[in-house]
């Protein structure tokens, strides 16, 4: 009888074969997982870094391209990534940032990759605001800025006319306007208040002055700034003409074409002493060109 023999085939090494393919392709998804992740999070911080640097550079421009330029590439190195001269493009009222930066693979180095470059791009516009919030109910004639620091009640704001002393009609009573502030838009018109109202006015401006007793840099009009509860914006118009009384018996509507921003020293005898300080803030802004002293806002645009 003839004996049956049966070979196994030895199938070790194509069992280690598989294991090895299988390693990679597991490898390779983890690539994409993990560095995949870290790719967008590095993309996040440089975008956010470059929004940060072109936002505060771009006020900058109130000065001169040398001042944002310096700004622009002190925020975003305090945020991680520097910008260099050659990564910073101007226009009069913009700021473009642009940034390339390789960055370290872990896991994908299995698959041949040891970088990956990722980038970003920022734009900011700086413009006159045509519409904000917390505007004090004050109107100011534009010819008045920036020499007319004192504004007082029937002399100075509005001039000789009687009885209006350039507050703005409010839903509410004059010191919550002032504390408060209230929503205008350029190319708007707004009713006037007529009236001295002197101890709400006198009440709101100790408030406001009394709210930055903590801030240093709230006590001098040329370190004040937007964050200073003393740093008012007041509305301007062209000429404050033929403001005779209330809006139910005379006129009273005036058209705003600006704003500006004001230092409050302190308010005494009816009269407000201060300063109109170049500004940004918050809020929209137009298309057009201001003056020295209107006060401008900061949008990114790209």
């Amino acid at each position: 009888m003839k004996k049956l023999i049966v070979k196994f085939r030895d199938e070790s090494g194509g069992v280690l074969a598989y294991v090895a393919i299988f390693m990679v392709v597991l490898l390779g998804f983890t690539a994409v997982v993990i560095d995949g992740g870290r790719l967008f999070t590095e993309k996040s911080k440089l975008q956010k870094a470059l929004d940060s640097s072109v936002l505060a550079g771009a006020q900058g421009l109130r000065t001169s391209e040398a001042r944002a330029r310096e700004i622009a590439k002190d925020v975003s190195e305090k945020n991680g990534f520097k910008v260099s001269e050659s990564e910073l493009t101007f226009t009069s009222n913009s700021i473009k940032a642009t940034k390339q930066v390789s960055v370290p693979m872990t896991f994908a180095k299995v698959i041949g990759i040891n970088n990956t470059t990722i980038s970003a791009t920022a734009k900011a516009k700086i413009a006159p605001l045509s519409k904000a919030s917390g505007i004090a109910p004050i109107v100011i004639e534009k010819s008045k800025i920036p020499n007319d620091t004192v504004l007082n009640c029937g002399e100075t704001n509005p001039g000789t006319l009687t009885g209006n002393c350039g507050y703005l009609k409010s839903s509410g009573n004059l010191r919550d306007a002032f504390e408060n502030g209230a929503t205008y838009e350029a190319g708007k018109t707004a009713f006037t208040d007529p009236g001295g109202s002197v101890g709400q006015v006198r009440d709101a401006i100790e408030y406001l002055i009394d709210s930055d007793a903590n801030k240093p840099h709230c006590q001098s009009a040329s370190t004040a700034d937007n964050q200073c509860k003393r740093v008012i914006t007041v509305a301007v118009i062209e000429e404050w003409k033929d403001i005779n009384g209330k809006e139910v018996t005379g006129k009273s509507e005036v058209k705003i074409i600006e704003f500006a921003a004001y230092w409050i020293e302190k308010y005494e005898n009816k009269t407000l002493y201060g300063q109109f300080i170049r500004m940004t803030s918050p809020g929209e802004i137009g298309n057009g060109t201001g003056s020295e002293y209107s006060l401008y806002g900061v949008k990114l645009v790209e």
